[in-house]
């Protein structure tokens, strides 16, 4: 598939990876300086959409940078133009809604590491995309990493086929021991009450 469009450049970012001969996160930046309004973009995203999806399925994750996306609500429009579910959040971590469609990604300490996961993936409706926007960069650090979940799942085969037929044939049952207040020292730090508000919400 070409990966050339005519309303985005093609950018590069730290850290990239080449996976199967894909460049992960695929960089897509204004095809001109005075294209980085967020009107713009998202005239370029509705326009491209179906491009848009192939790409996001050959490089598994796309980075838009470079673009005039101020806050929350800007980026509530970009997610909107997409046209894609919503799922309602339902977790450990603490998060806060910001804006309709917008939600904090987590209100633990910088100082705690979040490491690999699937978004949601201990309930049947987990999302089939995720989208962040730093609107505030932190002091240090603050990447997302990313990685291919095919290449786990690849690995896993090749390396331990027996603990794969297993879980394939037994299924797994994840345990979570939910504290009784929210505890903002935690990346796990929703307490027991933020659960039932979710519930009785519809999301979270």
């Amino acid at each position: 598939m070409e990966i050339s469009c005519k309303d985005f450049k093609v950018g590069r970012c730290e850290g990239q990876k080449v996976v199967d001969g894909e460049t992960m996160p695929l960089v897509l930046q204004p095809l001109e300086p005075n294209k980085s309004d967020t009107k713009s973009l998202l005239s370029a995203l509705k326009q491209n959409k179906d491009w848009f999806e192939q790409v996001l399925i050959r490089n598994s994750a796309v980075l838009l940078r470079g673009f005039d996306v101020k806050n929350a609500e800007d980026f509530n429009d970009i997610i909107e133009a997409f046209g894609w579910d919503e799922t309602r959040y339902i977790g450990p971590g603490l998060r806060t809604h910001v804006y309709k469609r917008v939600w904090t990604a987590n209100e633990g300490p910088l100082s705690e590491f979040i490491y690999f996961h699937h978004e949601m993936i201990l309930i049947r409706e987990s999302p089939e995309k995720v989208m962040f926007f730093c609107e505030i960069p932190p002091p240090e650090g603050g990447q997302t990493p990313l990685v291919p979940s095919f290449r786990v799942t690849e690995r896993m085969l090749e390396e331990f086929p027996e603990a794969v037929e297993e879980v394939e044939a037994k299924g797994l049952k994840y345990t979570f021991t939910t504290l009784s207040k929210n505890d903002t020292s935690s990346i796990r730090g929703k307490g027991l009450g933020g659960y039932f508000r979710n519930t009785r919400q519809g999301r979270g």
